[in-house]
């Protein structure tokens, strides 16, 4: 199948908010490259998080989106950004959008190029499923293909959820990953001893986690099923994982602690730091209880525990 990349240029402000307005035009999942990973990166292979910064751009923030090529969005985005800019008080920049036409043999090949095992902690790596990584003692390695509309599990928001992952998940929890995307953080669940549902609106992110899923052999330990948010979730869960925007975890705040177990955990990730309160307050005012706030390279994740 052939594709379409959009690339929107937008502020490390208006970022969240960018994403958002791409997420309603359909977008199946949002590459975000981000400038400020380019300062004081250091090369090293062993270095936590992506060792690559060339194909980053040098201001701002780019979010990359894919179509099929025969699905024209050009107008709809430029629609749709036109509005949001005139509405907004966000410094958004020029939200200049470029395109390219990519096929799904060259989308394979560009990936390679670039991404390599990355370390996520001391005891957790990712690397993608074309290289052989020999896990050491106590290492845990999860093998990823980020396919068409997914990244490679790096960005600050996913490593923030990782961390925390390695830390609060025990054997035989159950774990709810709500907007699972590519299925990472249901794969390291899976791999740190949880039982996992994950749910995604989109089939393409159904279809692509479990694909990861196969290719970490957690099939049996890891459901994945088609769900906006938890409009068709049926289970509890000791651990709540919802790597999403801002608005949209404001969005499902009321709904968390009716599937959250007693004494349940829930971890949010994806939020600007400007976003930060008011994420806190819609959850804390649901019943929900700070625990822990992280932070890294301007993106927050919050860990919260059922009163």
């Amino acid at each position: 199948m052939d594709w379409t990349e959009y690339r929107v240029h937008t502020t490390h402000e208006a970022a969240d908010a960018v994403s958002h307005v791409l997420t309603e035009q359909g977008a199946n999942g949002i590459v975000i490259e981000d400038a400020k990973d380019r300062e004081n990166r250091p090369q090293d292979s062993d270095h936590i998080g992506q060792p690559s910064v060339e194909h980053l751009p040098t201001e701002g923030v780019v979010l990359k989106v894919y179509f099929p090529a025969d699905v024209v969005k050009m107008d709809d985005i430029r629609e749709a950004l036109t509005v949001f800019k005139q509405r907004s008080d966000l410094v958004t920049g020029s939200l200049a959008i470029s395109t390219e036409q990519l096929k799904e043999e060259d989308w394979e090949e560009a990936w390679k190029t670039y991404y390599k095992p990355v370390k996520v902690s001391t005891n957790l790596t990712i690397a993608p499923s074309w290289e052989q990584v020999k896990p050491g003692e106590n290492e845990t390695v999860i093998e990823l293909d980020p396919g068409m509309a997914f990244g490679t599990g790096t960005h600050p928001t996913t490593l923030l959820c990782l961390q925390v992952l390695e830390r609060i998940v025990r054997k035989g929890d159950r774990v709810l990953d709500v907007g699972t995307g590519s299925g990472i953080l249901s794969i390291a669940a899976a791999k740190f001893g949880a039982s996992v549902f994950a749910y995604d609106r989109e089939d393409m992110a159904v279809r692509v986690a479990n694909e990861n899923i196969r290719i970490n052999d957690v099939e049996e330990q890891v459901r994945v099923a088609k769900s906006d948010l938890f409009s068709d979730v049926k289970e509890r869960g000791d651990i709540i994982v919802a790597n999403l925007l801002a608005d949209i975890i404001i969005r499902m705040a009321p709904e968390v602690k009716t599937y959250l177990n007693d004494g349940g955990l829930l971890l949010v990730s994806g939020i600007i730091k400007d976003k930060k309160a008011d994420v806190r307050q819609a959850l804390e005012n649901n019943g929900l209880v700070l625990v822990e706030t992280l932070e890294q390279e301007g993106w927050v994740a919050l860990l919260l525990k059922e009163e």
